[in-house]
């Protein structure tokens, strides 16, 4: 009987343990799009003219969506530090659940210091905003939260790494 109710205890403790932390990082993720990952600073100059290479390298923000339904981000507004380089999301633009979507506006539309990036919805709501961020690598490094749409309003959610695109951050 002693022996039983020792394992039971351990059983509790042991599947406690392995459970809690899941569910303690599911709570992080957010429950509307994000601001998933931005590439400041791309390889090569800001207008492309000196570095043939990377003349289809540009500058971009990823949104994603970790909500279980489609989101509809039509007229939102992707607003860098400097609010007159703002871009607004064309009409039709549906972001899937658990899904990414990218966008790019013109070749100098990020500083590569001191930067942070706002996304507003159609009526102006703020629904996201980046910490400040720096990028002077003039590489394949973009800002990234360190899983997808992980949001705790920290800035040690996002994490500079090599550039992933539409793909998962982790």
């Amino acid at each position: 009987m002693k022996s039983a109710i020792i394992f039971a205890l351990i059983a509790v403790i042991l599947i406690t343990g392995t459970i809690t932390p899941a569910l303690a990082q599911s709570s992080n993720i957010s429950s509307n799009i994000v601001i998933n990952e931005i590439e400041l600073n791309p390889p090569g100059t800001d207008s492309r003219s000196t570095n043939i290479a990377s003349s289809n390298i540009n500058e971009f923000v990823e949104l994603y969506n970790p909500t279980d339904s489609p989101i509809d981000v039509s007229g939102w507004q992707i607003i860098p530090t400097k609010d007159w380089k703002s871009y607004t999301i064309p009409s039709g633009s549906i972001i899937q659940p658990n899904d990414h979507a990218v966008f790019m506006a013109s070749s100098f539309w990020f500083s590569d210091i001191s930067e942070f990036v706002t996304l507003k919805n159609a009526i102006g709501v703020i629904i996201d905003q980046t910490p400040l961020l720096d990028d002077s690598g003039d590489d394949m490094s973009s800002w990234q939260r360190i899983y997808d749409g992980w949001d705790t309003d920290n800035s040690s959610d996002w994490i500079l790494k090599g550039a992933t695109g539409t793909a998962t951050n982790g």
